[in-house]
């Protein structure tokens, strides 16, 4: 049976997930989250070993091994979960048109979601605080 382990979101909650065995895990990627737009601003990049697994899984490893990799999310239905914060940075798009966009390095939009997203070895993952030009 593999043990359960303790993660903590921001927002108080803990959620149990089910530990992966790290050295049994050959595949690599490196994980960046960056704000360069709204205080406080932040660029953290970390080196992740991970088996075949939904990206949302491979952020709360990151949370697990460095708290700068905090993040929110809500979870919808049939859709996955949806990336609210990072850091306490939350998009508001229909207030300034702020998001964080999910993107395969160096500037390549995933079409898909942390939830159906499966990294594959060697890929570099950012997320990037943005901001859309309004109309």
């Amino acid at each position: 049976m593999i043990p359960l382990k303790r993660i903590a979101q921001d927002d108080g909650e803990v959620q149990m997930n089910r530990l992966t065995d790290d050295t049994a895990c050959k595949r690599r990627l490196t994980y960046t989250i960056r704000n360069n737009i709204q205080e406080p601003t932040f660029e953290y990049s970390l080196a992740i070993r991970f088996c075949r697994q939904p990206f949302i899984r491979i952020m709360e490893k990151a949370v697990n091994k460095n708290r700068s990799f905090m993040f929110s999310a809500t979870y919808f239905p049939k859709l996955g979960y949806f990336i609210d914060a990072i850091n306490g940075v939350r998009g508001f798009y229909n207030v300034n048109k702020t998001w964080w966009a999910f993107l395969k390095a160096p500037d390549t939009m995933l079409p898909v979601g942390v939830s159906s997203y499966y990294p594959a070895d060697g890929d570099h993952i950012i997320f990037n605080f943005t901001q859309s030009s309004g109309h």
